[in-house]
C-alpha cells in the first residue's frame, strides 16, 4: 500500500533536492508488528524519493532517554536518524511521524544531511557558550 500520493512524492523530492550527505532511517520495530509495518514502508517510500536516504532495521533496543530507569516497556517502533557516519544523531521519533510530525520528519532528515539547523546566528552564538551537557527533547504533537 502507497502512503505516499503523487503529490506528496513530488513535494517530498523535490523538498530533497538540497540533501548533501547520507541520512540513514535507523527503525527499532517493538513488538507492534503492524505498527512498525506502517512506519517501515513509509520510510521506504520516503528513501525511494532520494538515493542519499537509507532504512536499516535493528533488533537492538534504543538506549532509553536520561532519567528512565531502564525497565520500561518500549512499545515503539522508533526510529533514529543516523549521519552520514551511521552515528546516532540524538534525533528519533517514537511511534509514526504522520499529520504535523511528517513535516518534522522530512525537515529532520534535511538538517543532518545538510548540517544546517536553521537556527538565528544569536542563537548559535548563544549555544556556543554552553560548557556543559544539555539534555533537550522536543515534543511534535497535532493540534
Amino acid at each position: 500500500m502507497a502512503y505516499l500520493d503523487e503529490k506528496i512524492r513530488g513535494q517530498v523530492s523535490q523538498f530533497f533536492q538540497d540533501l548533501k550527505d547520507p541520512v540513514t532511517i535507523q527503525i527499532f520495530p517493538g513488538p507492534n508488528s503492524e505498527l512498525s509495518q506502517v512506519f517501515i514502508e513509509l520510510s521506504n517510500e520516503v528513501a525511494d524519493l532520494s538515493d542519499l536516504v537509507m532504512v536499516t532495521q535493528t533488533t537492538e533496543v534504543p538506549p532509553l532517554e536520561p532519567g528512565h530507569s531502564g525497565d520500561e516497556n518500549i512499545s515503539g517502533p522508533i526510529a533514529m536518524l543516523l549521519d552520514n557516519s551511521g552515528h546516532p544523531t540524538g534525533i528519533r521519533f517514537v511511534g509514526i511521524p504522520s499529520g504535523h510530525e511528517f513535516g518534522a520528519f522530512l525537515e529532520d532528515i534535511k538538517a543532518v544531511s545538510t548540517h544546517h539547523v536553521g537556527l538565528s546566528e544569536e542563537g548559535q552564538q548563544a549555544l556556543s557558550q554552553i560548557q556543559q551537557p544539555v539534555h533537550i527533547q522536543v515534543f511534535t504533537t497535532p493540534t
